[in-house]
């Protein structure tokens, strides 16, 4: 990525005119045409809320690893959902497709007959998230603690694919889920939810971005933590209010193309 020293003052920290510059120059270069490169296109193939809200939920939680191998699994789940992956998840249909990275084939069972369950319960994954009190951050924290239950977490692989967001760890994946489904639909985003604000989320955390974040002075800090994420936030909160997530889809953007035209991690 190219960056200009005119992004920072001379103590250090951006310029926010500078910055805002810069970051909406990167969100017209890296835009909806590039898609492609994402787990995003697969919710995004449904029209209706209920497809696309369970589609981002599989999605995000199985984007980790080399792009080719998310791409490739989420290639072979969908199908096996069929043309609605929310009527295809309610029809309790048995896993043998074999497992991904760390879950097995009977963690990745185990999920789909869970998320079944809670759909058949609540309806939607929003209404489980709208059931519980607290801000933003402790509704989370609830959401996810409801899903382990209904899974009932005991691998390595069903505790890594639904990590408990901490202050150490950052939750990458459970962040993505809700930007994807919490900010407006721009072609990008799907606008699926109003249980949240778009100014309440927090940056899904990974090595593109802290690397960018770094470059661009957005935080001091080494270690890739929550209160990283919440640093980086709060400086693109400076830059748009209430909106901090819009320019996140950009800011990776140059790093995963990378990975993906070469099939890395």
């Amino acid at each position: 990525m190219d960056l200009t020293l005119s992004i920072f003052s001379s103590k250090n920290s951006p310029d926010l005119k500078a910055l805002r510059t810069h970051l909406e120059k990167l969100r017209r270069e890296y835009s909806k045409d590039l898609l492609f490169s994402d787990p995003l296109k697969f919710p995004r193939r449904y029209r209706s809320f209920e497809d696309r809200e369970i589609s981002a939920l599989i999605s995000a939680l199985f984007a980790y690893g080399r792009v080719l191998s998310i791409e490739n699994f989420l290639t072979k789940i969908h199908s096996f959902l069929g043309d609605s992956p929310y009527k295809g998840i309610l029809k309790e249909r048995i896993w043998n497709q074999g497992g991904y990275r760390f879950q097995s084939e009977n963690d990745v069972r185990k999920f789909l007959i869970a998320l079944s369950r809670i759909l058949k319960k609540y309806s939607s994954l929003e209404n489980l998230y709208s059931s519980f009190k607290g801000n933003s951050e402790e509704k989370l924290l609830k959401f996810v603690q409801s899903i382990r239950q209904e899974v009932n977490v005991n691998t390595s692989g069903l505790h890594h694919l639904l990590s408990l967001p901490s202050s150490r760890s950052p939750a990458k994946r459970w962040r993505l889920f809700l930007r994807w489904v919490v900010r407006e639909d721009d072609g990008l985003d799907l606008g699926l939810w109003k249980a949240i604000e778009p100014s309440e989320l927090i940056i899904p955390l990974d090595t593109h971005i802290a690397k960018t974040a770094i470059s661009l002075g957005l935080t001091k800090r080494k270690i890739k933590d929550l209160e990283f994420a919440k640093e980086v936030t709060d400086k693109l909160r400076c830059v748009c209010y209430k909106d901090p997530l819009k320019y996140d889809f950009a800011l990776v953007r140059e790093g995963i193309l990378k990975n993906y035209l070469k099939g890395g991690n």
